[in-house]
């Protein structure tokens, strides 16, 4: 009798934490994820080591379209048709679970979005024929690119370190659907905690 009640005391609790489990990948897969931020293309905004930001990612399951300036999380792979599976498998607590890397996916910062003409000349990015004010980038950026019209259904990416970024001079610009999220705040290291 006693070893019945340990079982299903057992029993319960298993069923607790599994619930639990599964409520978190639910919110990390649809809402909310945590990522690290471990590389220099987006200095000076954040620091090579140590940033854990928040990403809230719903309404990019809808497509929706971010606004310029905005920080987000990329699909770097242009070349592949993203689906759900692809955002479940990336999430972060579900990537640890499968012992997956996630280095496809990339922080940049929205420059253009559809329909958005955008060049480079005396050492500014133009868009629409403004230069941009861009106080969150290091330092002028030596690499120009050739002037594009993002297209329908995309967006034009760029990393605040402009000459140690991969971005969309490289790719190209970045379907909408290959947006992953849009970083929300920094929460960690505790002193530098900010939004965006």
């Amino acid at each position: 009798m006693e070893f019945k009640k340990i079982i299903s005391g057992l029993f319960h609790w298993f069923k607790q934490i599994l619930f639990v489990l599964l409520i978190a990948v639910v919110i990390s897969v649809l809402f909310f994820q945590t990522y690290d931020i471990n590389d220099v293309s987006m200095e000076p905004t954040f620091e090579p080591h140590g940033n854990r930001v928040l990403v809230f990612l719903a309404p990019y399951h809808f497509n929706a379209i971010p606004d310029h300036e905005d920080i987000i999380i990329v699909d770097s792979r242009v070349y592949k048709n993203r689906t759900f599976w692809d955002k479940f498998i990336e999430s972060p607590l579900v990537s640890i679970i499968l012992g997956e890397h996630n280095e496809h996916l990339w922080v940049k910062r929205v420059i253009g979005l559809p329909g958005d003409e955008l060049e480079y000349k005396d050492g500014k990015v133009y868009r629409n024929g403004q230069a941009l004010e861009e106080e969150y980038v290091r330092a002028e950026m030596r690499s120009e690119f050739e002037a594009i019209v993002v297209p329908d259904g995309h967006i034009f990416v760029m990393g605040d370190n402009r000459n140690r970024s991969s971005d969309s001079r490289e790719i190209g610009p970045i379907p909408v659907d290959n947006i992953q999220g849009r970083v929300v705040l920094r929460f960690f290291p505790f002193n530098k905690f900010s939004t965006y």
